[in-house]
């Protein structure tokens, strides 16, 4: 019988657990941290964001962890940590395909979407390879005084009279349990402790559904040696286009390539549901069967692939969607994806994880002083989090059901991606520019998104509302001006935040991050011209 205690029981060792569970032992906290699996071991979830960055880099500050700051952009990381695989994210791709034709596109990109997220290579995005990056970081908590037990399968957590959690189950044949004061759930979409308190499933109340079928692969062509007159199907943009996540928009969905530097590819197919009897497809068809019928609708993807080799089996997951009644209890929360996921389309997933880790560890910290998110007890108070945290994926589940109502039409999909980047790129403006004046515990509770922020609630609540009204006006002759009066709308919209020059005619969809143009609109930020003078800097990122 294997017989332990802690103060905190993490279960699940992705990123998200194994960095918070390094948090919270730097403040004495005693931290088991369970795993299921072994590491290395494979996981999805691999583009990171500007705002992942900004997390990291404020974790890096606060609780002296230098490795997370070279985490957070990819000149560090290669410099600092180049024993983990990444691969460079300079912003977002997109082009809309037609089934059983070419990629066509013009000089004016009518089918192609680049929004660059950084000024340069050396601050850029990252693409991580998680299993490199969660068993380092795993690694990491161990060298620091975690305990880390792999291998455990739990079937009982349960809340004693004492007010402590008994944690049990199985360790390679063997009884295995736990004591803890607080558990914090990061299994992922299995949920542990919303099925063990039975906690409601709501994931039915989501209209959307979609299946994935992933991948690693090596020896995929680049996108630009398969288009047809490359010169005028990917005139020159902000970046490389592959040196991105790229998302190619289909008629059952879309497929994302992530690009990482020692070559090899993670791609994927979201596929609406409605879809696959359609395309002869049932959930218990082999992987590669459902991958290679993707791609044979689309004769570039098709062309891209040819001669690309599979490094792991192929994997397939029904449903994507995910979400239950609550995130948070008595003693008890869950990381984001253990309590919803909609869709990895804008790579909000390590973003959001990493927010969800900045509250724990500020609320763990309030633990020791007189806080009124602490009773008299020592107890806790997680229910603002798990607001939160229920409102943010309320916010995200709005924004992606709106975009996949969009995707038909990539003039419609380009303006409610608008929304999208507008609203983020507010907020990293914002928290690069005041980091000095805004203290981490405001950045770290603003809600994801835009979530909590009435009028942005209500943006892209009214976004969505006007999108399922132009869905069902499709065949109609209203249809083209209905278009019009949504992209004129998201335009007035977002102006009020349109730090970044979205919707500007003379880009041709190609926005790169360009200075000046935040410099020219200081005021939307509060800021006179010599105010964004004196803090312009900042705006570049520290490399």
């Amino acid at each position: 019988m294997s017989e332990r205690q802690c103060d905190v029981a993490i279960l699940g060792s992705g990123f998200a657990g194994s960095i918070l569970a390094r948090v919270l032992n730097k403040m004495g906290q005693r931290v088991s941290l369970i795993e299921k699996a072994r590491h290395p071991r494979f996981a999805l979830g691999e583009s990171s964001t500007p705002l992942a960055a900004l997390c990291l880099e404020r974790l890096a500050h606060r609780y002296d962890l230098s490795d997370l700051f070279d985490l957070a952009a990819w000149g560090r990381w290669k410099k600092g940590l180049p024993q983990l695989r990444c691969g460079l994210k300079r912003g977002f791709s997109f082009y809309r395909h037609t089934a059983g034709r070419v990629f066509e596109n013009t000089s004016k990109n009518d089918h192609r979407l680049l929004v660059a997220a950084s000024p340069s290579d050396a601050v850029s995005d990252c693409q991580w390879l998680r299993e490199d990056v969660d068993h380092f970081l795993v690694e990491k908590a161990v060298e620091e005084g975690v305990d880390f037990v792999d291998l455990v399968n739990l079937d009982r957590c349960a809340r004693g009279p004492s007010g402590r959690w008994r944690l049990s189950g199985t360790r390679q044949g063997s009884p295995y349990e736990l004591e803890s004061d607080f558990v914090i759930d990061g299994t992922g979409r299995s949920g542990l402790m919303s099925h063990q308190l039975g906690i409601a499933n709501r994931t039915d109340s989501i209209t959307l559904e979609t299946s994935l079928v992933f991948g690693h692969f090596d020896r995929v062509r680049p996108l630009g040696e398969v288009v047809e007159s490359p010169l005028e199907q990917l005139n020159r943009g902000p970046y490389e286009d592959e040196s991105a996540a790229v998302h190619h928009l289909l008629d059952e969905g879309w497929l994302y390539l992530l690009r990482f530097d020692d070559g090899r590819v993670s791609a994927g197919a979201s596929i609406r549901k409605d879809c696959m009897s359609r395309l002869g497809i049932r959930s218990d068809s082999e992987p590669e069967r459902i991958w290679a019928t993707v791609l044979h609708r689309y004769p570039t993807l098709e062309a891209q692939f040819e001669g690309a080799r599979a490094l792991r089996p192929l994997e397939f997951v029904e449903r994507v969607q995910h979400r239950f009644d609550r995130a948070a209890g008595n003693g008890w929360a869950a990381l984001p994806h253990s309590f919803a996921f909609v869709d990895p389309i804008f790579s909000t997933g390590i973003a959001w994880s990493l927010l969800a880790v900045e509250r724990l560890a500020q609320l763990f910290e309030s633990r020791s002083a007189d806080n009124r998110e602490v009773d008299s007890r020592g107890e806790i108070d997680f229910s603002r989090y798990g607001r939160l945290l229920e409102a943010e994926a309320d916010q995200i589940l709005r924004l992606i059901e709106g975009t996949y109502r969009a995707m038909h039409d990539f003039d419609l999909f380009t303006a409610q991606s608008f929304l999208y980047f507008s609203t983020v790129s507010f907020l990293e403006v914002q928290q690069r520019l005041f980091s000095d004046r805004v203290e981490a515990e405001t950045m770290a509770w603003r809600g994801f998104l835009g979530a909590g922020d009435p009028e942005l609630e209500q943006m892209f609540m009214e976004a969505k509302s006007r999108l399922d009204s132009l869905s069902q006006a499709k065949e109609s002759g209203d249809y083209p001006v209905l278009t019009d009066s949504f992209k004129t709308w998201i335009q007035q919209r977002i102006a009020c935040r349109n730090v970044i020059g979205l919707d500007d005619p003379t880009r041709n969809n190609l926005y790169p991050v360009d200075l000046d143009v935040m410099r020219s609109r200081a005021d939307l930020l509060g800021l006179s011209d010599e105010e964004m003078r004196s803090r312009y800097h900042l705006l570049r990122g520290r490399e």
